[in-house]
């Protein structure tokens, strides 16, 4: 990485997956691979978020980029806190960052069907999704209502589905510290 920021290089083809990651998991993974594999991407960037503006406080930075990097496997993967170096707080001023500093880089931006419903809530939402190619991944409960609020322009792609949530993991280890009690 070249001053603390990810290389990349004018032609190469890049994923942007952000979240909070917290905790990151499996599902995550699934997502990150199914892209990489079907896009024919370079590499994909796992883009955690210093704070998601839409949730409560997330758990520290430094727990949750740790949190990626034990699930996003192999070289084509890359977790970066660029978002934190950078002082983007919307997916809006990454892109326009990104663009900025890596001219010639194809960056297309993957998510989770799951995160879809909230999209329109995002900062200057439209500016996102004409910025750049949108591709959504398929997820348990977001299908037909995921793939109808998609605009015709962005790309849903189905995948095996993959159960893993992070809604899930921490109700559960919350469970566990109560029992630890």
């Amino acid at each position: 990485m070249k001053l603390g920021l990810p290389l990349a290089y004018p032609g190469m083809k890049i994923g942007l997956f952000g979240g909070s990651f917290d905790p990151a998991h499996e599902g995550h993974a699934h997502v990150a691979e199914t892209a990489l594999k079907r896009l024919g991407l370079d590499q994909v960037w796992w883009l955690v978020s210093p704070q998601n503006p839409l949730k409560p406080k997330s758990s520290p930075f430094e727990k949750r980029l740790q949190s990626a990097r034990g699930w996003a496997h192999g070289r084509k993967m890359v977790v970066t806190d660029i978002e934190r170096r950078l002082d983007c707080a919307f997916t809006y001023q990454t892109l326009r960052a990104l663009k900025r500093r890596y001219p010639g880089v194809a960056f297309t931006l993957v998510m989770g069907a799951d995160n879809l419903t909230h999209f329109r809530k995002w900062r200057n939402w439209r500016e996102v999704a004409a910025s750049v190619p949108v591709v959504i991944i398929s997820r348990p409960g977001s299908g037909p209502r995921a793939r109808l609020s998609a605009p015709k322009y962005w790309t849903f792609l189905t995948a095996p589905y993959h159960t893993a949530s992070s809604t899930a993991l921490r109700a559960r280890q919350k469970v566990a510290k109560q029992a630890q009690k």
